[in-house]
Protein backbone atom coordinates (compact mmCIF):
# COMPACT_ATOMS: atom_id res chain seq x y z
CA UNK A 1 0.00 0.00 0.00
CA UNK A 2 2.89 2.22 0.81
CA UNK A 3 4.31 1.88 -2.82
CA UNK A 4 1.10 2.42 -4.12
CA UNK A 5 0.68 5.86 -1.86
CA UNK A 6 3.55 7.05 -2.72
CA UNK A 7 3.02 6.28 -7.03
CA UNK A 8 -0.39 8.02 -6.43
CA UNK A 9 1.54 11.25 -4.74
CA UNK A 10 4.06 11.12 -7.64
CA UNK A 11 0.75 11.01 -10.19
CA UNK A 12 -0.42 13.64 -8.94
CA UNK A 13 2.64 16.11 -8.32
CA UNK A 14 3.15 15.25 -11.65
CA UNK A 15 -0.20 16.01 -13.01
CA UNK A 16 0.09 19.48 -11.08
CA UNK A 17 3.24 20.50 -12.49
CA UNK A 18 1.95 19.93 -16.07
CA UNK A 19 -0.76 22.12 -15.50
CA UNK A 20 1.64 24.77 -14.29
CA UNK A 21 3.11 24.30 -16.99
CA UNK A 22 0.43 23.77 -19.85
CA UNK A 23 -1.13 27.63 -18.34
CA UNK A 24 2.57 29.13 -18.49
CA UNK A 25 2.79 28.07 -22.25
CA UNK A 26 -1.24 29.14 -22.71
CA UNK A 27 0.30 32.94 -21.44
CA UNK A 28 2.87 33.05 -23.70
CA UNK A 29 1.32 32.10 -26.67
CA UNK A 30 -1.87 34.80 -25.80
CA UNK A 31 1.08 37.03 -25.55
CA UNK A 32 2.77 35.96 -28.43
CA UNK A 33 -0.89 36.08 -30.34
CA UNK A 34 -1.34 39.36 -29.14
CA UNK A 35 1.86 40.61 -29.86
CA UNK A 36 1.18 39.30 -33.22
CA UNK A 37 -2.04 41.02 -33.72
CA UNK A 38 -0.45 44.57 -32.66
CA UNK A 39 2.43 43.72 -35.55
CA UNK A 40 -0.14 43.12 -37.78
CA UNK A 41 -2.90 46.14 -37.43
CA UNK A 42 0.73 48.42 -37.33
CA UNK A 43 1.06 47.20 -40.71
CA UNK A 44 -2.77 47.40 -41.89
CA UNK A 45 -3.22 50.72 -40.23
CA UNK A 46 -4.90 50.25 -37.42
CA UNK A 47 -3.08 51.21 -34.67
CA UNK A 48 -3.56 55.13 -33.03
CA UNK A 49 0.12 55.69 -34.16
CA UNK A 50 -0.49 54.54 -37.47
CA UNK A 51 -3.81 56.55 -38.24
CA UNK A 52 -1.58 59.47 -36.96
CA UNK A 53 0.80 58.66 -39.59
CA UNK A 54 -1.91 58.53 -42.47
CA UNK A 55 -3.01 61.73 -41.50
CA UNK A 56 0.11 63.59 -41.81
CA UNK A 57 0.86 61.78 -44.86
CA UNK A 58 -2.74 62.89 -46.48
CA UNK A 59 -2.31 66.63 -45.27
CA UNK A 60 1.00 66.88 -46.88
CA UNK A 61 -0.20 65.47 -49.67
CA UNK A 62 -2.95 67.71 -50.06
CA UNK A 63 -0.67 70.37 -49.26
CA UNK A 64 1.54 69.89 -51.64
CA UNK A 65 -0.90 69.54 -54.59
CA UNK A 66 -2.43 72.97 -53.36
CA UNK A 67 0.40 74.50 -53.63
CA UNK A 68 2.09 72.94 -57.19
CA UNK A 69 -1.68 73.95 -58.22
CA UNK A 70 -0.82 77.84 -57.40
CA UNK A 71 2.17 77.73 -58.97
CA UNK A 72 0.66 76.39 -62.00
CA UNK A 73 -1.79 78.88 -62.12
CA UNK A 74 0.31 82.01 -61.35
CA UNK A 75 3.01 80.65 -64.20
CA UNK A 76 0.04 80.37 -66.50
CA UNK A 77 -1.04 84.43 -65.11
CA UNK A 78 2.49 85.27 -65.17
CA UNK A 79 2.76 83.75 -69.36
CA UNK A 80 -0.41 85.24 -70.71
CA UNK A 81 0.44 88.82 -69.22
CA UNK A 82 3.87 88.23 -70.87
CA UNK A 83 1.97 87.26 -74.42
CA UNK A 84 -0.32 90.47 -74.15
CA UNK A 85 2.97 92.47 -73.47
CA UNK A 86 4.91 90.73 -76.51
CA UNK A 87 1.97 91.46 -78.89
CA UNK A 88 1.11 94.70 -77.56
CA UNK A 89 5.39 95.65 -78.17
CA UNK A 90 4.73 94.34 -82.08
CA UNK A 91 1.61 96.23 -82.82
CA UNK A 92 3.13 99.42 -81.59
CA UNK A 93 3.94 101.82 -84.54
CA UNK A 94 7.58 102.55 -84.38
CA UNK A 95 9.87 105.10 -85.90
CA UNK A 96 11.26 102.87 -88.67
CA UNK A 97 10.07 99.34 -89.61
CA UNK A 98 7.30 98.83 -88.17
CA UNK A 99 4.60 95.81 -88.63
CA UNK A 100 3.12 98.77 -90.52
CA UNK A 101 5.38 99.95 -92.41
CA UNK A 102 6.22 96.12 -93.60
CA UNK A 103 2.68 96.07 -94.22
CA UNK A 104 3.16 98.80 -97.11
CA UNK A 105 5.73 97.54 -98.36
CA UNK A 106 4.48 93.48 -99.41
CA UNK A 107 0.83 94.74 -99.44
CA UNK A 108 -0.20 92.27 -97.05
CA UNK A 109 -1.78 92.95 -93.37
CA UNK A 110 -1.34 89.42 -92.58
CA UNK A 111 1.40 89.86 -89.56
CA UNK A 112 -0.82 92.36 -88.27
CA UNK A 113 -3.99 90.46 -88.32
CA UNK A 114 -1.76 87.72 -86.92
CA UNK A 115 -0.34 90.00 -83.72
CA UNK A 116 -3.98 91.48 -83.33
CA UNK A 117 -5.61 87.89 -83.00
CA UNK A 118 -2.68 86.94 -80.74
CA UNK A 119 -2.95 90.13 -78.48
CA UNK A 120 -6.70 89.02 -78.25
CA UNK A 121 -6.59 85.62 -76.99
CA UNK A 122 -3.66 86.13 -74.50
CA UNK A 123 -5.74 89.55 -73.43
CA UNK A 124 -8.70 86.87 -72.78
CA UNK A 125 -6.88 84.57 -70.57
CA UNK A 126 -5.44 87.20 -68.39
CA UNK A 127 -8.45 88.85 -67.63
CA UNK A 128 -9.80 84.89 -66.93
CA UNK A 129 -6.32 85.11 -64.38
CA UNK A 130 -7.26 88.25 -62.97
CA UNK A 131 -11.15 86.72 -61.83
CA UNK A 132 -9.75 83.63 -60.72
CA UNK A 133 -6.98 85.66 -58.71
CA UNK A 134 -9.40 87.64 -56.36
CA UNK A 135 -6.59 89.45 -55.16
CA UNK A 136 -7.10 93.46 -54.08
CA UNK A 137 -4.32 94.31 -56.38
CA UNK A 138 -5.43 91.75 -59.17
CA UNK A 139 -9.15 92.77 -59.05
CA UNK A 140 -7.88 96.56 -59.42
CA UNK A 141 -6.19 95.88 -62.56
CA UNK A 142 -9.40 94.31 -64.05
CA UNK A 143 -11.22 96.96 -63.30
CA UNK A 144 -8.64 99.53 -65.14
CA UNK A 145 -8.74 97.14 -67.89
CA UNK A 146 -12.23 96.98 -68.71
CA UNK A 147 -12.66 100.69 -68.58
CA UNK A 148 -9.88 101.57 -70.62
CA UNK A 149 -11.59 98.55 -72.90
CA UNK A 150 -15.29 100.05 -72.97
CA UNK A 151 -13.40 103.93 -73.78
CA UNK A 152 -11.98 102.44 -77.11
CA UNK A 153 -14.87 100.26 -78.11
CA UNK A 154 -16.06 102.09 -80.95
CA UNK A 155 -11.96 102.50 -82.20
CA UNK A 156 -11.59 98.55 -81.34
CA UNK A 157 -15.30 97.74 -83.66
CA UNK A 158 -13.40 99.48 -86.77
CA UNK A 159 -10.82 96.84 -86.92
CA UNK A 160 -13.65 94.21 -85.96
CA UNK A 161 -12.80 93.42 -83.01
CA UNK A 162 -15.73 93.82 -80.72
CA UNK A 163 -15.92 94.17 -76.41
CA UNK A 164 -18.21 91.77 -74.75
CA UNK A 165 -20.60 92.23 -71.73
CA UNK A 166 -18.12 90.50 -69.53
CA UNK A 167 -14.72 92.55 -70.84
CA UNK A 168 -13.24 90.02 -73.10
CA UNK A 169 -12.69 90.52 -76.88
CA UNK A 170 -13.98 88.91 -79.83
CA UNK A 171 -12.80 88.97 -83.52
CA UNK A 172 -14.76 89.03 -86.37
CA UNK A 173 -12.58 87.68 -89.04
CA UNK A 174 -13.69 89.04 -91.88
CA UNK A 175 -14.30 93.04 -90.87
CA UNK A 176 -10.31 92.37 -89.28
CA UNK A 177 -9.53 91.57 -92.89
CA UNK A 178 -11.12 94.13 -94.43
CA UNK A 179 -9.47 97.10 -92.29
CA UNK A 180 -7.10 99.38 -93.91
CA UNK A 181 -3.37 99.84 -92.72
CA UNK A 182 -3.42 102.92 -91.57
CA UNK A 183 -6.64 102.04 -90.02
CA UNK A 184 -5.19 99.06 -87.87
CA UNK A 185 -2.00 101.31 -87.06
CA UNK A 186 -4.27 104.48 -85.90
CA UNK A 187 -5.91 101.97 -83.61
CA UNK A 188 -3.18 99.20 -82.65
CA UNK A 189 -0.03 101.55 -83.00
CA UNK A 190 -0.94 104.71 -81.35
CA UNK A 191 1.38 104.82 -77.93
CA UNK A 192 -1.86 106.22 -76.04
CA UNK A 193 -4.45 103.68 -77.65
CA UNK A 194 -5.93 100.88 -75.73
CA UNK A 195 -3.32 97.89 -77.17
CA UNK A 196 -0.36 100.01 -75.20
CA UNK A 197 -2.18 100.47 -72.40
CA UNK A 198 -3.30 97.18 -71.97
CA UNK A 199 0.56 96.14 -72.33
CA UNK A 200 1.28 98.29 -69.70
CA UNK A 201 -1.07 96.69 -67.25
CA UNK A 202 0.06 93.14 -68.79
CA UNK A 203 3.20 94.18 -67.36
CA UNK A 204 2.59 95.06 -63.87
CA UNK A 205 0.03 91.61 -63.89
CA UNK A 206 3.73 89.41 -65.10
CA UNK A 207 5.52 91.17 -62.68
CA UNK A 208 3.28 90.08 -59.16
CA UNK A 209 2.76 86.61 -60.82
CA UNK A 210 6.64 86.12 -60.74
CA UNK A 211 6.42 87.60 -57.16
CA UNK A 212 3.65 85.36 -55.89
CA UNK A 213 5.86 82.41 -57.68
CA UNK A 214 8.85 82.70 -55.59
CA UNK A 215 6.82 83.19 -52.21
CA UNK A 216 4.97 79.97 -53.28
CA UNK A 217 8.35 78.92 -53.68
CA UNK A 218 9.87 80.05 -50.23
CA UNK A 219 6.91 79.12 -48.16
CA UNK A 220 6.21 75.50 -49.49
CA UNK A 221 7.85 72.97 -47.18
CA UNK A 222 9.30 69.47 -48.36
CA UNK A 223 10.59 67.10 -45.66
CA UNK A 224 12.21 64.90 -47.81
CA UNK A 225 14.38 67.87 -49.42
CA UNK A 226 17.77 67.58 -48.45
CA UNK A 227 17.80 70.73 -46.72
CA UNK A 228 15.62 69.52 -44.31
CA UNK A 229 16.27 65.89 -43.61
CA UNK A 230 17.45 64.92 -40.33
CA UNK A 231 21.60 65.18 -39.74
CA UNK A 232 21.99 66.29 -43.40
CA UNK A 233 24.97 68.15 -44.13
CA UNK A 234 27.28 70.17 -41.43
CA UNK A 235 23.69 70.29 -39.20
CA UNK A 236 24.88 66.70 -37.65
CA UNK A 237 22.80 66.07 -34.71
CA UNK A 238 20.42 69.23 -35.22
CA UNK A 239 16.65 69.62 -34.76
CA UNK A 240 14.81 69.52 -38.32
CA UNK A 241 15.33 73.06 -40.42
CA UNK A 242 11.82 73.90 -41.33
CA UNK A 243 10.64 76.96 -43.63
CA UNK A 244 7.68 79.01 -43.18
Amino acid sequence: MRVTRNYRNSLVNSRKKESKSSQIQTALNRSSLNSRANRLQNLLGNSKTSKNSNIFNRDFITSSQTAQKSQKFYYDMKYHAGQVGEYGQALKKAEKDSVYDKARESGSTEQIVSDIKGFVTQYNHMLDDLRESGTKADTSILTQLNSMSRVSERELAQTGVTRLADGTLAIDEKKLLAADIDTLEKVWGSASGFPAKAAARAGTVEATAEKNIEAEKSTTYNPFAKSNLYNYGSNVGSRFSSRR
